[in-house]
């Protein structure tokens, strides 16, 4: 049965993973007590923000946490896999340009994870990033402030009412979420308050760590603007990315949940698919891998509710950030700057109609694929 949901953010949402990943979260979760030591957090945020600006503190700190919450075997497994990742790197399509006088805006597809082996990407690619004057990701996850993030977490996706997991998924479902909770020898404990969609989030992130896939290609290349000390403009915010996430019903997210729970031991050959698709710039094949037909909707959704529900879903994750994205560009287009801006942002936000490149064309600008 194809994927419904598990895939397709690992495209469209940056945010999604860096945030939910069991490194944010601590040893005991999102409390109360430590959402009281997170308010006092607040006068120290502009000096925490200062520690963070060139990203390497909050990347060390993410690294020796994710030591912890994996465990010392868990993290020698993912050091394995990355040695045995055989991705070859000088690859990866989807890059767009477009003009308009003087100024130039190339738009780089990514994937929000990857092997250390996909780097350097196709030369045509470096080449757009190295000309860039200014670096546009969704969010730039080398910068986000420890606090910001933490607080956007406990907004969206902690249960702050006393109520648990337990209250709102199938006991089916949350008896596989003990089960795949302590596989990764965890304490189930720590993540009861998490609501249905952060769960997921990090069941991903944690097969992700464990595979040693650390190296999406908006870190790639925002890692180097930091150091190359290139302009950074974000399209969005951390808040508007919850926001999609959170968003649905507890049903919807329960849903999401079994799937991934139900789908781990699949996920390397998946994303390996994914992998392989994305570097050979193949749309038609990701489009197929990421996104259900009409048809094939009622196939794999029975309840005719959460079937418009999934269709709010897919809207909201795209097409409606889309309209947005496409409205930013258009600014920088008509700047007047004769800058040049390089626009990462999920590959699906520049295949899948309304797409950013033909939102832009309906603009009357002229788009061209480079590769």
């Amino acid at each position: 049965m194809k994927r419904i949901f598990k895939i397709m953010p690992l495209l469209v949402l940056i945010i999604g993973l860096m945030a939910c990943s069991p490194d944010n979260n601590n040893n005991d979760g999102i409390n109360e007590t430590e959402q009281n030591d997170n308010n006092e957090a607040v006068n120290n945020d502009n000096a925490a923000s200062d520690d963070d600006s060139d990203g390497n503190d909050v990347s060390e700190d993410n690294d020796n946490a994710n030591d912890d919450a994996l465990g010392d075997e868990d993290h020698s497994n993912t050091n394995a896999a990355q040695e045995d990742s055989e991705f070859e790197s000088g690859q990866g399509g989807f890059l767009w340009r477009v003009d308009n006088e003087d100024t130039t805006v190339y738009l780089q597809g990514t994937i929000h994870i990857g092997p250390e082996s996909f780097y350097p990407l196709n030369d045509a690619i470096e080449s757009a990033y190295e000309e860039a004057d200014v670096v546009v990701p969704e969010i730039d996850i080398t910068s986000v402030g420890a606090f910001t993030e933490l607080k956007t977490t406990a907004d969206h996706g902690v249960y702050d009412d006393g109520e648990t997991i337990e209250d709102h998924i199938p006991e089916d479902v949350y008896d596989r979420l003990i089960e795949v909770l302590e596989d990764f020898n965890l304490d189930p404990e720590r993540f009861v308050s998490f609501k249905p969609w952060m769960l997921e989030s990090t069941l991903s992130s944690l097969v992700a760590q464990e595979l040693g896939y650390l190296y999406g290609v908006d870190e790639y290349f925002l890692e180097r603007a930091h150091d190359d000390d290139k302009e950074i403009i974000e399209l969005e915010s951390v808040e508007e990315q919850f926001a999609v996430l959170s968003g649905q019903s507890d049903e919807f997210q329960s849903l999401q949940l079994a799937e991934t729970l139900n789908g781990l031991e699949d996920f390397e050959e998946e994303i390996g698919e994914m992998f392989d698709v994305y570097l050979a710039g193949d749309e038609d094949a990701l489009k197929e891998q990421l996104f259900l037909e009409d048809g094939e909707i009622e196939e794999v959704i029975e309840d005719e509710a959460l079937q418009e529900e999934y269709q709010s879903y897919t809207k909201a994750l795209n097409d409606d950030r889309n309209v947005g994205m496409a409205d930013t560009i258009e600014e920088f287009l008509d700047d007047g700057s004769d800058k040049t801006y390089f626009v990462i942002v999920g590959t699906a936000h520049l295949i899948e109609d309304p797409h950013v490149p033909g939102l832009l064309e309906k603009k009357g600008f002229e788009v061209e694929r480079l590769y």
